[in-house]
């Protein structure tokens, strides 16, 4: 006996009957009309959104697909825009991945918008019809890092391990709006091969400027112990490195633009004779990036003589606003600034 049942999302609630993708993971609304309240201030998503957009209108080669995630992603100003480039594989994203290949492979230039834990389903993809036939297929990894309060299920604290695994794929880490822009427009107009742009939920922090082309980059200057970051926990090592100065700490900040690929010519002009290096990551511990960047120092013999790994170890993470989860796991800048001091005193 097969039973077929079809669910209404939003049923009682005529609002969310009309307009199912508006009432998926709402935030504050008005009961009495539906309306949602206008976010304050601009995201990462929406910004994708609009540069995805404009690539489009430059080159029409350029085609977009979502796993049923328009309005989270922020492609519905593609869709409106450019809707016979505009792909929605539905709730299937390993689909959306092998979509994307054929569609490069046709010499279409596919940007497959994905939340960060929803693309682990397209690992086997990612690998066989992707990076092993070398095409440019552009991942817009969405929800990268701790996302809050859309729960446990949605963290994205595993790409930043596993796609840098892949042979061949670049991963870009902005930390701004700005870094997003230029990013993914690189990502599109100038890579060959597989790429992915990682960008969180929500806005942009201190750090609004672009930190440039190079795979790292110097922001702060410190002798006593360099804090290695990416993305936007930039924004809580530049606090943790000023709370540092005020304890005596002389305390530099690297930020790593990509973390894939990595050699020892990107990161030797500003780690290189580094005493002590912190690492400062929102993913699992095992596998992270800092390991990665100590062992190819180390390959060359110019392992910092001291290494801090700060990230989220081994566990699951549960739900909470972002800035609860890096205060209860020591990401903020009370955080680092603390684990710093207790390793290097």
């Amino acid at each position: 006996m097969v039973v077929h049942v079809h669910t209404l999302k939003g049923k009682g609630y005529a609002p969310a009957e009309r307009d199912p993708g508006k009432f998926h993971g709402v935030g504050p609304f008005d009961v009495e009309t539906g309306l949602l309240k206008k976010p304050d201030a601009e995201s990462f998503s929406s910004v994708f959104g609009k540069t995805a957009t404009t690539c489009a209108a430059e080159d029409p080669r350029v085609c977009a697909i979502t796993a049923a995630m328009a309005d989270g992603t922020g492609l519905a100003p593609f869709q409106k825009e450019f809707p016979r480039r505009f792909f929605d594989v539905a709730i299937a994203e390993g689909h959306g991945t092998a979509m994307a290949a054929g569609l490069a492979s046709q010499g279409m230039i596919p940007v497959f918008a994905v939340y960060s834990s929803f693309l682990q389903r397209s690992y086997d993809m990612l690998i066989h019809d992707v990076a092993l036939e070398q095409l440019h297929v552009v991942l817009a990894v969405d929800r990268a890092g701790l996302v809050g309060n859309d729960g446990e299920t949605h963290h994205g604290v595993f790409d930043a391990l596993f796609l840098p695994t892949i042979p061949g794929m670049t991963v870009y880490c902005p930390a701004s709006f700005a870094e997003l822009r230029r990013m993914l427009r690189d990502a599109v107009f100038q890579c060959a091969g597989p790429v992915a742009v990682r960008y969180p939920r929500g806005g942009e922090g201190r750090h609004r400027g672009d930190g440039g082309t190079d795979a790292a980059v110097r922001l702060r200057d410190g002798d006593d112990v360099t804090i290695l970051t990416y993305g936007v926990l930039i924004n809580q090592a530049l606090d943790a490195a000023e709370a540092l100065e005020k304890q005596g700490v002389h305390a530099g900040v690297v930020k790593l633009n990509r973390i894939a690929p990595l050699n020892y010519e990107d990161l030797a002009p500003v780690l290189s004779g580094c005493v002590c290096m912190a690492a400062v990551e929102d993913c699992c511990g095992s596998g992270c990036v800092g390991q990665r960047v100590g062992g190819i120092l180390a390959a060359r013999g110019d392992a910092p003589k001291q290494i801090i790994l700060k990230n989220l170890g081994g566990s699951f993470i549960p739900a909470g606003s972002v800035g609860e989860l890096e205060h209860s796991l020591g990401l903020d800048a009370e955080g680092i600034a603390k684990s710093i001091l207790e390793r290097i005193r």
